[in-house]
């Protein structure tokens, strides 16, 4: 039988218990927010480092490239102010003036052209994986994002210059004798200098030839200019 004279033992009032509840809770959240925001900080930090190994091989890939921009303006002058040249000479019917190996060199020159080889692997590599908003600096994502469309222009023209180039070649091989050069003779047959000279389709050739070398030029030149104001871009971001 209970013994109803024993004290009861008090309740836990109603208030302290969901105060209690509620701090629980509030721990829980917290523990999880800052989980979250660890999680966080060490996902950035593996993105951090990913940006940087990217940021490097891009600049490598610019070094090598920009050594290869110098080569295709320095020939699409060359090439441009040959044909240039001979164009000019043969407006002014100075003839005289295109003799020995002087025409062959202009002649041979103007129908040579350049094709950029550009280490662009690791720009490759990030189009490919859709990395571009791993950038953090929005000036470098606009200038990566707009390679391929700079790249397909470049591939234009210099596709232009290439087929240009073998026709004008077709061309003039009606008029030279390469054997010639192992007997220290002009390239030019003799017999076919003057049709040569003044055949009006030579001229034409010459115009498109230096035309076309002169954009390309411009185009080499562009692109040099972006890819420096790109590496700029990067040593500045390297060295945060």
């Amino acid at each position: 039988m209970a013994d109803d004279n024993k004290p009861l033992k008090p309740a836990w009032p109603a208030g302290r218990y969901m105060r209690y509840a509620i701090g629980e809770i509030l721990l829980v959240v917290i523990g999880i927010l800052i989980a979250l925001q660890i999680n966080n900080w060490n996902e950035n930090q593996k993105l951090k480092v990913i940006e940087k190994q990217y940021l490097m091989s891009i600049k490598t890939g610019i070094n090598l490239s920009q050594k290869e921009l110098k080569r295709v303006i320095d020939d699409s002058i060359e090439i441009s102010k040959s044909a240039d040249t001979l164009f000019l000479l043969l407006a002014h019917d100075e003839f005289d003036l295109l003799e020995g190996r002087f025409l062959d060199s202009l002649l041979l020159n103007s129908g040579d052209y350049s094709i950029i080889s550009l280490n662009d692997a690791s720009i490759q590599e990030i189009y490919n994986t859709g990395s571009l908003d791993i950038f953090r600096d929005e000036r470098i994502r606009k200038i990566l994002s707009s390679w391929t469309e700079r790249i397909h222009q470049i591939r234009k023209f210099e596709g232009e210059s290439e087929y240009l180039s073998r026709r004008y070649n077709e061309y003039i091989i009606n008029f030279i004798d390469v054997s010639r050069f192992e007997l220290r003779l002009n390239a030019v047959i003799p017999e076919k200098r003057q049709e040569l000279l003044k055949d009006p389709l030579l001229r034409n050739y010459l115009g498109s030839i230096y035309s076309t070398h002169k954009y390309m030029n411009q185009i080499y030149r562009a692109e040099k200019s972006i890819l420096d104001s790109l590496r700029i871009l990067i040593d500045q971001n390297l060295s945060k």
